[in-house]
């Protein structure tokens, strides 16, 4: 009698071989099917989703009009510096959520202290949506807010950068602004005999740069420059002189005008001094003079280097995306 025994076990083998046959034509088909048609990813979405979890402080401008005080988001600040915040539509209204609607709270600061934390009325697609602006489709978001004479710079959350001491020795601003009246505002371009034209405002605001508080101060002509001025023959009518303590005592060690030998420039104003990178040494906020149009939310940062500040980060966009 022959041996049946190699027989069946030939037979049993048979079912298990066309399963894993027909497996493997399952996994070519899927494999197939997935390059005819890819599944859709939204990467900008995973990007800001990524993003939002990590809950990141972000840097707010303060903008007025006539409808009330709004915070804008700029940009996320951590210890690597500031960064732009740039999310796809999702990303903002996600935004919106997570930090700008009613009850958020923000940190305010005037020049460089920190005030008390300030609540946010609503968020921007809270309800009907809060601004508009003629023709644009996509506005930037913004909270409704009520914040204190002099702020025009905030940080979400209720946690304050730290601040630094401001504090100047008796007598010892006035001496320091005697020599810029008399020596460096006129070696950067203002006259002596038209001195009297200027509006100057002074602030002090602790950063670090050095041991002693920094100054700022701006001269401030109200007559603009004439059209097509001449760069090199016009008197600036704006000047900002930031200055520092050395070891011969104040010096400037930043100097922005609204005329140069290399450009013609819009008037700038000073916004605060923060420490967005938690180096010890805050870095200097300036904006665009309020009547520019559509320059309600430039921005333009700078860090101490050496004994000097340099340009670190800028904001040029609006509020309309779209």
């Amino acid at each position: 009698m022959p041996n049946l025994l190699p027989i069946l076990r030939r037979l049993r083998a048979v079912p298990t071989g066309a399963v894993a046959l027909c497996a493997l034509s399952l996994a070519a088909c899927d494999a197939v099917k997935g390059k005819l048609y890819p599944e859709v990813v939204d990467r900008g979405w995973q990007s800001d989703s990524t993003l939002l979890a990590a809950s990141p402080a972000v840097l707010m401008r303060v903008v007025r009009s006539k409808e009330g005080a709004r915070a804008v988001p700029l940009a996320t600040i951590d210890g690597t510096g500031v960064h732009t915040l740039s999310l796809t539509p999702r990303g903002w209204r996600a935004l919106d959520v997570q930090m700008l609607h009613e009850g958020r709270r923000f940190v305010p600061y005037r020049g460089s202290e920190p005030l008390g934390t300030i609540v946010s009325r609503r968020g921007m697609w809270e309800g009907p949506t809060l601004d508009s602006l003629p023709g644009c489709s996509q506005m930037l978001p913004a909270a409704a807010v009520s914040v204190p004479d002099g702020v025009e710079l905030l940080t979400s959350g209720s946690t304050a950068l730290p601040g630094r001491s401001s504090g100047l020795a008796n007598g010892e601003l006035e001496r320091v602004l005697s020599v810029v009246s008399t020596l460096v505002a006129p070696s950067a371009g203002v006259p002596m005999s038209k001195m009297s034209r200027y509006r100057r405002t002074v602030q002090v605001v602790g950063t670090g740069a050095t041991a002693s508080p920094t100054i700022v101060v701006t001269y401030s002509d109200p007559q603009e420059l004439p059209a097509g001025a001449s760069r090199m023959t016009e008197r600036p009518r704006q000047l900002v002189l930031v200055l520092d303590k050395g070891a011969y005592g104040y010096r400037p060690s930043l100097t922005l005008a609204d005329v140069s030998s290399a450009r013609l420039a819009p008037r700038r104003r000073f916004l605060g001094a923060l420490d967005t990178n938690g180096d010890g040494r805050a870095e200097l906020f300036f904006g665009l003079g309020e009547n520019i149009e559509r320059g309600e939310l430039a921005t333009f940062s700078y860090r101490f280097s050496g004994d000097a500040w340099i340009a670190d980060w800028e904001y040029r966009r609006t509020r309309c995306m779209g």
